[in-house]
């Protein structure tokens, strides 16, 4: 497969995530398959009904989901059985197993970078229960990669060294700018994505200077909940 050919809409969804080897997409649907269902069977062995469910739902993708679902998920068990060798486990099937099917099939779908890495890394979680929840799959399936990007990027309250104290109320109309730090010059707009994540909970907001910025300006840094959240989506 050339560099062109890589750019191409395979799934109707976009630009194919650049992590993604270009390899993928040239298996048989036969490799695929039989890929799969290796890597599937040690997940489901002991489990009653989870391996039909997860091949409904695989047997439902189109060709090149497959291939990616299947890229996804090879990679999610090596990276819980890295894992789960540092915390003396083993890797075991999920509990939740809606919610490991609906991350897999979200994998399968996702073409950003960022966001894929994220679903690819919330599947490797679950096989070791660590620090996943169920609405974690809830929440990522409604984030843009700005709102993955910007989490990422935010530093928790700790960490946050030049402020005035927080805010009374949490009036989202109340703000225009956000700061990364007390002490950082560059005025970000605020922004859908801050509401987002805002209304999960997985940051909160502090006062600068008053006198150097902006009336509407606040300090976002990551809460304690955006740090599980980040910890169950990160490899």
């Amino acid at each position: 497969m050339t560099n062109e050919s890589k750019s191409l809409d395979l799934t109707g969804l976009g630009e194919v995530a650049k992590s993604i080897p270009a390899e993928v997409y040239t298996q048989t649907a036969t490799t695929v398959l039989t890929t799969f269902n290796k890597l599937v069977a040690p997940i489901t062995e002991t489990t009653n009904g989870l391996g039909r469910y997860i091949k409904q739902k695989f047997d439902n993708m189109i060709d090149v989901e497959k291939a990616v679902a299947t890229y996804t998920l090879d990679n999610a068990v090596i990276k819980a059985q890295i894992k789960a060798v540092a915390l003396g486990q083993s890797i075991s099937p999920p509990i939740h197993h809606k919610s490991f099917v609906k991350t897999l099939d979200e994998a399968s779908k996702e073409t950003d970078p960022l966001l894929h890495e994220m679903w690819e890394n919330l599947l490797a979680e679950q096989l070791v229960d660590d620090a996943f929840h169920p609405h974690f799959v809830e929440i990522l399936s409604h984030f843009s990669p700005r709102e993955a990007s910007l989490l990422v990027s935010l530093k928790p309250k700790a960490e946050i060294t030049v402020h005035c104290g927080g805010y009374i109320s949490y009036d989202v109309d109340h703000f225009t700018y956000w700061l990364r730090n007390g002490d950082n010059t560059e005025l970000n707009n605020w922004d859908y994505s801050c509401i987002l994540l805002n209304e999960f909970q997985f940051i909160g907001l502090l006062s600068p200077g008053k006198e150097k910025y902006p009336e509407g300006t606040a300090i976002l840094y990551r809460t304690r909940s955006g740090d599980a959240f980040l910890k169950a989506v990160s490899s």
